[in-house]
């Protein structure tokens, strides 16, 4: 389960407040919960890779600063929110609470995997191939989908991207070949195949 930090910026690094978290919720002791990760802004899209036993993410910034991020599950992750983000706040002002560094590393925390500057209004993104590692990327703003790559470093290469030309907010796999997209402004849903 992904939760954003409601504007509430300063609670995404507190492990005793669930805003900005990713947690792992026991479905059979419904309050028995373990924080995953945290120091997230606004997480949009969240996939479990079984074959490489890692959790990718899709993550909102401020203006700019959409993140992918990887987590290998084998400690609580920070991902810095908010004092680090490649992105600014929106009315330019500085914060004291909320510093928003150009570096996550250098501030005790992870670097995403990619970062996006300008913002694309990063949305889902979706397993093509657990093996190969690829993934289908949506995006609001740049209204276009991306299919990605985890490198052998864990970052991310774009192999290819496909411009729909509207805000695609999600997806969904039928099958092997087969993504179903939902579009905001027509409003509508479209059947995307892979060859």
């Amino acid at each position: 389960l992904t939760t954003g930090d409601f504007n509430y910026m300063d609670t995404a690094q507190n492990k005793e407040n669930m805003f900005g978290k990713i947690i792992k919720i026991n479905k059979k002791r419904t309050n028995d919960y373990q924080i995953i990760s945290l120091g997230h802004r606004n997480v949009q899209g969240l996939s479990y890779n079984r074959n490489k036993n890692y959790l990718i993410s899709t993550e909102h910034g401020p203006k700019g600063g959409d993140e992918i991020n990887i987590n290998n599950l084998k400690k609580i992750v920070n991902f810095g929110w908010p004092i680090s983000s490649y992105g600014v706040h929106y009315d330019g002002k500085k914060r004291i609470y909320a510093p928003l560094h150009q570096n996550h590393i250098k501030f005790g925390f992870k670097e995403p995997a990619k970062f996006f500057s300008p913002a694309i209004g990063i949305s889902e993104i979706i397993e093509v191939d657990a093996f190969n590692e690829t993934y289908l990327l949506t995006s609001l703003k740049a209204q276009t989908i991306f299919f990605v790559k985890v490198t052998d470093k864990q970052d991310i290469q774009i192999i290819n991207k496909f411009k729909i030309g509207e805000r695609i907010r999600d997806i969904i796999k039928f099958d092997n070949k087969n993504y179903m997209v939902t579009l905001e402004e027509s409003p509508g849903l479209a059947l995307i195949t892979l060859n």
